[in-house]
């Protein structure tokens, strides 16, 4: 009755006002302090609890749950009349009043004074429950309050912790420091190194609860301040590897004797302690050791995961360590040591996998691999005796096989040496029951729910990575005989373990027939029975398996359909051709059948004929389905089974091949891949007539394909050399209808954007985008007819060129088609043939008066010439002619002050020819081995052609009189990435001792280039890096524009290569800063009638300078002199609009990682603010003149919003000048200049958007959803995500809610519906749970959670809240009775403690995984 009346209550509070609710809670808080019954168990602190809670839910409930503090502190008064169970539910209840109204308690001295004294009081309380949850609230107070009084609290915290007569008072303080420390460590920053270095004197000898504390204390210093505790880890090292050692009362030189006992112990779960805060923090007060060795082994834990150890101290100190105590005896330190172990190798397994697969790699990963090598033998030794020597621990044996599932890929041969002696664990794992699964012991987040899965993983990576040796062989054959006993488990995870594990089994065992010609003949059996089985849960669409085993029938049918029997061949393809069973079954059936039937394959080719017309007749009417998937699955099987020699789908042909060309003129721009090869394909199955029949859709949409993805251009080409090959007499038709339609498309284009219609065009819109793809298609298309004819394609092409001039616009389209199809001949490698009057032809075409045929002529040329590289010479002297040309009739017409006749045709095509360069060197360089040629003859040919293009080019630049152009040094740092080590130093030496600026700028701009290639790397980044300071040096150049290409240089390395920018850093700093301050012999004034304006020739110059800078403090803010970033950006702040922008990003990037340099200057930084928002505008401004103007208060309130950010003590004290200017901003009554306007700006930024209440019910809705979601609670709960789990999964309700967000808009925008299918939500879901968790899940929970979200979220968008709010009361129900429930177990553990009898189990547990993804 009392339980209902409290859920009643609390249940009337979400609909009751709030200052009603409020009373209640004062009333209840008067009825525990009043009545004398308040020592027994009562509902009521349950209500107090669940009515705060309610109210802290509740939007702007801060000032109404402020009233509660002291009404809440008065129940506590007296703690002997309270049993402890309420004490912890009242505690809670303050948890949430501290969380939510700090602020007010803060104003409230009475309030203050009686929280702070009651806090004191209670954490030295005798009773440990309530002792831990006053610490807990202790360090929330201190949090959570704001002002002196919080920092007061802190200071009698440390000062009892420094001045502790006793051991167990120096333990409480440092408990609630450590979990102030966890909330908020800058609040302990200052203190850090002291309680370090007074910890350590004594740690080493201290007694079992301070010792555990001051290790507890290390290890939440080194994972929140590893800066602080760097100069002591290897102290704190040395403290924690002694503490894991520590164990005076065992001796394990008898454990040999002790193999069959039984040394499980109970570790079940504190009372009243489930906040973050003191999840560490536990007693047995029985055992004075093993939560000292506890304590140790997570500190070495912290340690390797934080950035203060190198992978060589993770792996050699740490790990030598943990694997020497895999022999401890108390299980759950021995669980946390494996947990440890196994957690290293998951931090270090990228590392050591690539290492091991990339011998040639990074050599410190490479050390790394061979230090856990070595490690690995002895591990898998002690790992073994470690199961012997407790096999009755089923957590040791679920963290064994974890272990070993690790080492798998790292050092297979160290497992084969143990597979006899670990086949005995396997099976007897294998047959255990459902209900077998991990103690509740240490944290254990990476075993699961039940032990035969984490066996299942172990077989699983071994079935990946091993070879089918005799012991393998007789290791797996043994183990797979108990799989389908394993399959009749209820557990969906275990049953999907089994089909993944024998999928990768069976893949094992096709490759060792192949390369070994193993006998495969024994697993036959086994074979067909799992086969058999998977087939049959397919077929039942009850079963929450049904699509997870199809990976295992497609991996059977493909590998050994030769072999298995064929009823279930027979069964296997009748399941794969049943597609009405809803859209995800269909698509599984039709993805695993595309699978198995896509040669090679081992399924027995008179099967898949035996079926071809079925298949192609479904998949043919799959082609019209408006899902898009379905579409791909349906064009992806017509172009498999099209391989096949059978007339069975001829049938079928035109009508399938009339709804590829529907789909393709669907989205003509960029035809599907795959409808692309279905058409390919189908071409064999058809005749002539189908092909003649009507191809205007297919080749108007073909024409209009601008295709930029290798895999579809390559489909595309097949597509039209099959078509030639097959079908020569339609070639002609093809070719001249495909040519017609883009010419008319180009001429019309030209012609719209020649007349008043150019506004109506865009380059995005311009045929010759479509031009390559036509290009190559012609060539397939005339090269599958030549094949068939026997006639010379490159003659033809040839002939098309030559001694022709285009007049007309539409022979001007004709040569940009045949000058493109030219290009793409000759960089084939084809027949081609030198020909001295081909490249004289091109070449005129490079000075055409159209720039469209002049750029065809460049590409056509410069792969001519990378096909012919004895034209480099001429091709380039030519092109600098041309440029040299062109720079002397603009350098004579400037002078003379007007235009020269003629200088807008004179040195036409020169740029054309400086691309046909560059294309020409990227063809010559590009990796290619001729076949007629050695590797060594092609590679000293190479470096020649290479030394003669570099000479060309650098002499060139080093004699011009005039600048040089850009594309140039693109082409020289092509030529010096091919030899760096022999062109990047003489780079260096031209930036040095280049005689002229425009030489100078030349070179630098080379270099440039090359850092931001970031393809680059290994010797080149060498040889960069030691030439870095010379070219660096310019930074400093008396030429300004000098100065600027060094800067920009500096900037791309900051950006692409910091690594190469460390040593380089600290001396360069103050030369880059210089040059943020304002050059004042750059600033001239220019007359305009009666104007003058000033020009800054130094403003570009100055805006690179801060733009290196913002990229510093982005990239590299440990190198950076906050000093100095801070002086640069109070400067940049009274500076042009130009470079203010990047002040602005420079600050936002900055101000987090130097708060002390900006607060010293805050007040100069306020004043220079102040002075540049007063600027005022001119009366006649023009709307370019206004609009910079407001671009400039909107900047400068940004610049306000983000100090506000950083410095919000100073922002709300108005007798400081950023208060002030805060004041001034919020007010638009102020007479300060551009008020209005500022104020305006400033409300904009700071005002907060109001949400709707539909989507406020939506966001609770989904936080209950994932509420409900077992597998999302477990790998919380367990840490699978880290030690931000919680944090992640908070965070994945914005991202589902934003999601949904999305589609909605997408959706309304695209066809007006808001609906969102449960099939979008769950890969969202799967990559969610897979990115932050590391949670592969194959329950098919995702499934049930996206159909609820997606209800929810109907019902929300309409207004209806009743699933949401039943789901509250439900979880809240829920919390009730868990809470309920662990007080009952207490009540029976201290009964039985008092009744002398041992409270801990050796049995395992009994509780099995929840193999249902929602709680209903």
């Amino acid at each position: 009755m009392q339980s209902l009346a409290t859920e009643c209550l609390a249940r009337c509070v979400r609909v009751i006002d709030i200052a009603i609710a409020v009373d209640i809670a004062k009333r209840i808080c008067n009825h525990i302090s009043t009545h004398s019954d308040r020592n027994k168990p009562s509902g009521m602190s349950i209500a107090l609890r669940l009515i705060v809670s309610r109210i802290a839910a509740k939007p702007d409930s801060g000032a109404s749950l402020g009233q509660l503090a002291i009404p809440i502190a008065e129940t506590l008064k007296d703690s002997s009349a309270l049993t402890s169970d309420v004490v912890v539910d009242i505690f809670t209840a303050l948890v949430d009043v501290l969380d939510h109204a700090g602020a007010q308690i803060a104003d409230d001295a009475e309030a203050l004074d009686k929280v702070q004294s009651l806090l004191l009081t209670y954490i030295g309380n005798s009773n440990t429950a309530i002792s831990r949850r006053a610490v807990t609230v202790l360090g929330i107070f201190v949090v959570s309050v704001p002002g002196e009084q919080s920092q007061k609290a802190l200071d009698v915290i440390f000062q009892r912790y420094t001045d502790a007569a006793s051991k167990s008072d120096r333990c409480t303080m440092l408990r609630v420091i450590v979990t102030i420390a966890r909330q908020k460590p800058e609040l302990i920053r200052g203190r850090v190194s002291h309680i370090i270095d007074s910890e350590l004197e004594t740690v080493n000898e201290a007694d079992s609860d301070l010792r555990v504390a001051s290790l507890l204390a290390f290890k939440t210093f080194v994972a929140n301040a590893p800066n602080l505790v760097k100069p002591r880890l290897g102290d704190i090292y040395e403290a924690g590897a002694k503490a894991t050692q520590f164990d005076p009362d065992y001796n394990y030189d008898d454990e040999d004797g002790d193999l069959g006992e039984d040394d499980e112990m109970d570790t079940g779960s504190e009372d009243g302690l489930d906040d973050e805060f003191d999840d560490d923090i536990y007693e047995d007060n029985e055992d004075v050791s093993w939560d000292i060795r506890l304590s140790g082994v997570k500190l070495l834990s912290a340690i390797a995961e934080s950035e203060l150890a190198t992978p060589e101290m993770v792996v050699q100190d740490i790990g030598d360590l943990l694997i020497k105590r895999f022999k401890e005896h108390e299980d759950v330190v021995r669980a946390e040591i494996l947990f440890t172990y196994a957690k290293l190798f998951g931090m270090l397994s990228q590392k050591l996998v690539t290492a091991k697969e990339e011998p040639s790699g990074m050599d410190v990963d490479n050390g790394i691999y061979e230090m856990v090598k070595q490690q690995i033998p002895l591990a898998v030794s002690l790992l073994l005796s470690s199961i012997k020597a407790h096999p009755k621990h089923t957590e040791t044996k679920q963290l064994a096989f974890v272990v070993l599932a690790r080492f798998v890929p790292l050092s297979i041969a160290a497992v084969d040496g143990i597979l006899s002696q670990i086949l005995p664990f396997v099976i007897s794992t294998l047959e255990t029951s459902d209900n077998a699964g991990t103690s509740q012991a240490a944290t254990t987040g990476i075993v699961k729910a039940n032990i035969r899965i984490d066996a299942l993983d172990f077989l699983l990576e071994y079935a990946k990575h091993a070879e089918l040796t005799a012991e393998a062989d007789d290791f797996l054959f043994a183990v797979t005989d108990k799989f389908v006993s394993v399959t009749s488990s209820n557990l969906v995870m275990v049953q999907a373990s089994v089909y993944s594990v024998s999928r990768a089994i069976i893949k094992l065992l096709r490759s060792a027939a192949k390369n070994s010609e193993k006998r495969i003949e024994r697993y036959l059996v086994w074979l067909n029975k799992i086969t058999g089985l998977a087939i049959d849960v397919a077929n039942n669409k009850e079963n929450a398996l049904q699509v997870a085993v199809y990976p295992l029938i497609e991996a059977s049918i493909q590998q050994f359909g030769d072999l298995l029997s064929d009823a279930v061949v027979d069964e296997a393809l009748k399941c794969l051709t049943t597609w009405n069973q809803g859209v995800d079954k269909a698509h599984a059936s039709m993805d695993v059948l595309l699978h198995a039937i896509t040669k090679p394959t081992h399924l027995p080719e008179e099967c898949v004929v035996q079926n071809a017309s079925l298949i192609m007749r479904q998949a043919s009417e799959k082609l019209q389905s408006t899902n898009a998937k379905t579409q791909q699955l349906a064009l992806a099987l017509i172009a498999s089974l099209s391989k096949y020699n059978t007339t069975a789908i001829d049938d079928l042909g035109p009508s399938t091949m009339a709804r590829i060309v529907d789909i393709i003129g669907a989205t003509p721009e960029s035809p599907p891949l795959m409808a692309l090869r279905a058409f390919a394909g189908m071409c064999t199955h058809v005749s002539i007539d189908t092909i003649k029949k009507n191809p205007m859709q297919l080749l108007d949409s073909l024409s209009l394909a601008t295709v930029y993805d290798k895999l579809s251009a390559t489909a595309m080409n097949e597509l039209y050399e099959t078509v030639g090959r097959l079908f020569p007499d339609v070639v002609g038709f093809w070719e001249t209808t495909l040519v017609t339609k883009w010419v008319k498309d180009y001429v019309q284009f030209n012609s719209k954007r020649a007349s008043r219609a150019a506004a109506e065009t865009t380059q995005v819109q311009n045929p010759i985008n479509r031009l390559p793809v036509l290009a190559k298609g012609i060539i397939a298309l005339r090269s599958g007819y030549c094949e068939q004819s026997g006639v010379s394609l490159s003659d033809k092409l040839v002939s098309n060129v030559q001694g022709k001039t285009p007049k007309s616009p539409e022979d001007m389209a004709s040569m940009c088609l045949d000058l493109r199809s030219l290009g793409y001949l000759a960089a084939a490698d084809s027949s081609l043939k030198e020909s001295e009057s081909l490249y004289e032809m091109i070449y005129t075409h490079l000075q055409s008066s159209d720039s469209d045929v002049r750029g065809e002529a460049a590409f056509a040329l410069g792969n001519y010439v990378g096909a012919f590289p004895s034209s480099f010479d001429k091709l380039f002297k030519s092109a600098m002619a041309s440029v040299e040309k062109k720079a002397a009739v603009v350098a004579a017409s400037e002078a003379a002050a007007v235009e020269a006749p003629g200088a807008g045709t004179i040195g036409a095509g020169s740029v054309e020819s400086l691309q046909a360069v560059k294309t020409a060197i990227e063809y010559t360089l590009r990796d290619k081995t001729p076949a007629a040629a050695s590797a060594s003859a092609s590679a000293a040919i190479d470096e020649e052609m290479v030394k003669y293009m570099w000479q060309l080019i650098s002499e060139s630049a080093q004699t011009s009189t005039s600048p040089m152009p850009d594309i140039l040094a693109q082409c020289l740092a092509i030529v010096a990435a091919r030899l760096p080590q022999t062109f990047i130093p003489q780079l260096a030496s031209c930036v040095e001792e280049s005689r002229t600026i425009h030489a100078k700028a030349f070179f630098i701009t080379v270099f440039r280039t090359l850092l931001a290639d970031k393809s680059i790397e290994g010797q080149c980044d060498k040889v960069i890096k030691d030439v870095l300071p010379t070219v660096m040096s310019n930074i400093s150049n008396d030429d300004v524009g000098i100065r600027k290409l060094g800067l920009l240089a500096l900037c791309t390395v900051i950006q692409n290569k910091s690594g190469l920018f460390d040593e380089l850093a600290r001396t360069i700093q103050p030369a880059l800063f210089a040059q943020t301050v304002v050059d004042e012999s750059l600033v001239r004034t220019i007359t305009m009638g009666p104007f003058k304006k000033r020009v800054d020739d130094g403003l570009e110059t100055r805006k690179c300078a801060y733009q290196c800078v913002h990229m510093l403090v982005r990239n590299m803010p440990q190198l950076a002199d906050a000093d100095a970033v801070v002086d640069c950006v109070v400067r940049g702040v009274a500076d042009e609009q130009e470079v203010r922008v990047v002040v602005q990003q420079t600050m936002n990037e900055s101000v987090g990682s130097f708060p002390t340099a900006y607060k010293a200057r805050l007040d100069d930084l306020v004043d220079t603010i102040s002075a540049a928002q007063g600027k005022k505008q001119g009366k006649n401004a023009v709307k370019q003149e206004i609009d910079r103007h407001n671009d400039m208060l909107r900047l400068t309130v940004a610049i306000v919003h983000t100090l506000v950010q950083f410095f919000p003590k100073q922002a709300n004290d108005e007798t400081t000048k950023l208060g002030e200017m805060v004041r001034r901003l919020s007010n638009m009554t102020d007479s300060m200049p551009n008020a209005s306007e500022l104020a305006a700006f400033y409300r904009e930024i700071r005002a907060p958007t109001r949400m709707h209440p539909n989507k406020e019910a939506f966001i609770e809705g989904v936080d209950h959803v994932l509420a409900k979601w077992t597998a999302l609670e477990l790998a919380v709960q367990n840490g699978w995500g880290g030690r931000r789990s919680r944090e992640k999964r908070d965070t994945m309700v914005d991202e589902i809610v934003e999601y949904f967000d999305q589609q909605v808009r997408k959706k309304t925008a695209a066809v007006g519906a808001v609906a969102v299918e449960p099939t979008d939500v769950e890969e969202l879901l799967l990559q969610v749970m897979d990115e932050d968790f590391s949670v592969m899940l194959e329950d098919q929970s995702e499934k049930e959670v996206a159909r609820l979200l997606c209800t929810i979220f109907a019902e929300c968008r309409a207004g209806n809240f009743e699933t949401v709010d039943r789901m509250a009361d439900e979880r809240e129900a829920k919390g009730a009775a868990d809470s309920a429930a662990s007080r009952s177990q207490a009540a029976q553990g201290a009964a039985a403690a008092a009744e002398g009898q041992d409270g801990s189990s050796g049995s395992e547990s009994d509780d099995g995984s929840d193999d249902s993804p929602m709680e209903e």
